[in-house]
């Protein structure tokens, strides 16, 4: 019979903190790491610009494809950077995970500090993002305290949520290798269901916005930039929408830390 390794959650606590220690290290210290996430966040607000009109959100019916693009694209580039930042983190590791876990680490841990390390990248590079965006956009914000938060909200919570589904699906596969086709199909459902750029009136496919992340950033940005009137998906709640991708990041990380659970059980 087969079980998880149970420990006492002070020494859970204490591996967490040894791994979370040692992983932001590697981070800082990797330039072939540090450097790809210094540029990620430059190379979409440079995208975004050159999308992006002036007065896009003064007298959004008179520039339609900004309207759109522009709250997209922040989100998008926050979905990118969590996802390219997350998918290869554990199947990577799989040899070294293996060893380690058999001499005594908890999974939990191990998956624990993943999802902070990659938090604290996906929380700095969405501060990149929002605040960055500031050079050549102008929200036309009535309160652009609470906007700018809802905003870098918006980033920031789609970034975590893509980064959680990245980590589940590097938990399901062996090798990196495998995992071009699943980061393809994500890839393009967070541009297709994404409600800003194509919106589709029939099930199930409308039904499929509500599983994708995307969505519900660009529906915060949209509601908050005041282009309601442009696309339904403006009008939805943006609570309800920001709570929608803890949800969705909550659920990732259960799947993946039964699914670790599963593959490094133990016998009695």
């Amino acid at each position: 019979m087969k079980r998880t390794r149970d420990y006492s959650p002070r020494t859970n606590l204490l591996q967490f903190r040894v791994l979370l220690a040692r992983y932001l290290k590697q981070i800082v210290t990797n330039p072939w790491f540090i450097v790809p996430l210094v540029l990620q966040p430059v190379v979409m607000l440079i995208i975004t610009s050159i999308v992006y009109e002036d007065g896009t959100f003064s007298v959004p019916w008179e520039h339609i494809t900004s309207a759109h693009a522009t709250p997209f694209l922040l989100v998008l580039s926050a979905a990118l950077m969590g996802l390219l930042n997350s998918y290869r983190e554990i199947c990577k590791e799989r040899d070294v995970l293996s060893r380690e876990v058999f001499g005594g680490v908890d999974v939990v841990s191990y998956l624990g500090s993943k999802v902070i390390a990659l938090g604290i990248v996906g929380f700095a590079q969405s501060l990149v993002v929002t605040f960055g965006s500031l050079a050549f956009i102008d929200y036309e914000l009535a309160d652009p305290a609470a906007g700018l938060t809802l905003i870098f909200l918006a980033v920031f919570l789609t970034n975590y949520c893509v980064t959680a589904l990245g980590l589940t699906v590097s938990a399901l596969l062996k090798k990196s290798e495998s995992a071009i086709l699943p980061v393809l199909v994500i890839i393009v459902m967070q541009v297709v269901c994404s409600g800003a750029l194509i919106e589709f009136d029939e099930m199930p496919m409308e039904l499929v916005y509500f599983f994708t992340p995307t969505m519900y950033g660009t529906s915060v940005i949209g509601n908050v930039t005041g282009i309601e009137m442009v696309r339904d998906i403006y009008r939805y709640n943006r609570w309800f929408c920001l709570a929608m991708l803890i949800v969705i990041a909550a659920v990732c990380h259960v799947l993946t830390a039964l699914k670790l659970k599963h593959d490094y059980r133990t016998k009695d």
